[in-house]
């Protein structure tokens, strides 16, 4: 176990964040000595995935830890993919494609890494991460224990988890390889796709659909390396429908999918695509014109700056709509 003072918390959202104590972790023999470090600092802690789901401030009076298990292991006999939590996403989503493995091209180019996708469910296009787990691999420092939980404990939903803001580091995830070997291309947007650049259904594959999707995310969402952002930074909202207040726009103005007689999900990118330009101008961050669901900046934008913003937009679809938004990247508090 390596240890930092004052070290840089790198973020995709570019803000210009320190934490008091940063620990690098490669070897599970040394989560012990995690766990007596942190009863000793007892300070607030944090773990650091590829910081693309994170709003940090600009200082951080606490620890944070920086997993480096990078393994992956595919066992064609079990059935098993056995990865590192600090293996990139979408890396792990061409190494299944070359292995001709179903069910992981639908999420191709998702940032952040293999770890941070239990916790949040990542999902795209029609597929969710929660599909495609067997087992996560932890280590509770509160309690300096290690635990497993099997797909069924995660309690997995629409962006969530029972892993969401839990004392874990999690350092390993077994993934199912046979899954069902059939591609996924009934979303809205893949069959526009596929219609407008007039692709023979019969010859899609694993990577033709990775190589679709990434054209999509592409031409609608913004490069981190280049345009400073954290995703997508609210989730749909699912809600009962007779909740959702007309009085300024029409329901058909707006994205709805039923999910049962009685509630509905509504896509938070129309909402705040409607509501936008009533919003004033901040400096140093802004709505993407690209996708209304994306906040950039310029690198120059604080915590504060980002949450005064988000309030804004929240305040104002809730005023319009009488819809609740919630923040889906991480933010971490002292």
């Amino acid at each position: 176990m390596k240890i930092y003072e004052n070290h840089n918390i790198n973020n995709s959202i570019k803000i210009k964040s320190i934490c008091k104590y940063y620990l690098e972790i490669s070897d599970i023999k040394d989560f012990d000595k995690l766990n007596n470090f942190i009863l000793k600092k007892k300070l607030p802690v944090v773990v650091l995935g590829k910081g693309t789901n994170i709003i940090p401030p600009e200082y951080y009076e606490g620890i944070v830890i920086k997993p480096l298990f990078k393994d992956v292991c595919i066992d064609n006999v079990k059935n098993i993919v056995s990865v590192g939590a600090s293996v990139n996403w979408d890396s792990l989503v061409n190494e299944m494609i070359k292995n001709n493995i179903y069910g992981f091209e639908n999420l191709s180019l998702i940032p952040g890494s293999v770890g941070a996708a239990p916790i949040q469910n990542i999902g795209a296009y029609g597929q969710e991460v929660s599909n495609l787990i067997l087992k996560v691999d932890c280590y509770d420092y509160s309690k300096g224990k290690f635990i497993s939980f099997h797909n069924e404990d995660c309690n997995f939903l629409y962006r969530n988890s029972s892993l969401k803001n839990k004392n874990f580091v999690i350092y390993s995830i077994d993934f199912i390889s046979n899954h069902k070997n059939e591609i996924n291309i009934n979303y809205e947007s893949i069959q526009k796709y596929i219609k407008i650049n007039n692709i023979d259904i019969k010859n899609i594959n694993l990577l033709t659909v990775s190589n679709i999707i990434c054209n999509i995310r592409n031409s609608i969402l913004p490069n981190p390396d280049e345009i400073p952002n954290a995703g997508s930074f609210f989730k749909n909202p699912i809600i009962k429908k007779n909740e959702i207040s007309t009085n300024y726009f029409k329901l058909d103005d707006l994205v709805i999918w039923d999910i049962d007689t009685e509630y509905v999900k509504v896509g938070a990118a129309r909402l705040i695509q409607l509501i936008k330009k009533d919003l004033n101008d901040v400096k140093n961050i802004k709505i993407y014109d690209k996708h209304s669901l994306v906040l950039t900046t310029n690198s120059k934008a604080s915590q504060e700056d980002i949450l005064k913003y988000v309030n804004k937009i929240q305040n104002k679809v809730l005023e319009v709509f009488n819809i609740p938004l919630e923040v889906e990247p991480t933010i971490i508090t002292n």
